[in-house]
């Protein structure tokens, strides 16, 4: 059932994306992205490709985050809360890939270039436990939020684009810290819960904690 929802899901993703590129590619052939189809809100070209790659990182993170929810899924392992956590993360991720596209597309521009390609080569670990999983999460989300400031800045320079830094700035880089927040809480705890019995404190914590 969980390998269901997570092949549809990835195939629902790709299907939606795979339409933008091949506009996207269409578009280049035909000679329309350098010239422009909108002229009342443009972007710096090193903004707007700073924020495509954003938007391929996203997306990223989402399959990274639903192979590590299919994991907790299969029955040899059966942690539900890790599950349900990293599934929920999957759909934030997704959500943030999304509301970029969204973003791109009401300043004018297509959601995504030629340079757009998912990763699907990420492999769980072998061995992965509760707290591997979450201090790969923490450090997942640290890349993802130096990639947003990478783009503030690259927005910044030039023309300085100060309305999608200011977005980024006020809705994704606050999300970001407090989401490491989250995640750097549940790692103490649950590093504390398994000093006496590691899979009983693994087992408690996935009942109560996520």
């Amino acid at each position: 059932m969980m390998k269901s929802i997570f092949f549809g899901v990835v195939a629902v993703a790709v299907a939606i994306l795979t339409f933008y590129q091949d506009t996207a590619q269409a578009q280049e052939q035909a000679g329309t992205p350098d010239q422009g189809i909108y002229k009342w809100d443009a972007m710096d070209s090193q903004c707007l490709n700073a924020l495509h790659g954003q938007i391929n990182k996203e997306f990223d993170a989402s399959i990274v985050y639903l192979k590590f929810a299919a994991h907790f899924a299969q029955e040899k392992i059966n942690l539900p809360g890790f599950e349900k956590f990293f599934f929920h993360a999957a759909g934030e991720e997704r959500e943030h890939g999304i509301k970029l596209i969204e973003y791109a597309l009401m300043r004018g521009h297509g959601p995504i270039n030629k340079n757009f390609n998912l990763d699907y080569s990420f492999q769980i670990p072998s061995g992965t436990d509760g707290e591997s999983a979450l201090r790969f999460a923490l450090k997942k989300e640290e890349e993802v939020t130096q990639s947003i400031r990478q783009v503030i800045k690259a927005c910044e320079e030039g023309t300085n684009d100060y309305h999608l830094a200011d977005y980024l700035t006020g809705e994704y880089l606050d999300e970001q810290h407090k989401g490491q927040r989250e995640l750097a809480e549940k790692i103490a705890t649950l590093n504390k819960m398994k000093k006496s019995a590691p899979k009983l404190g693994e087992f408690l914590f996935d009942k109560n904690h996520m």
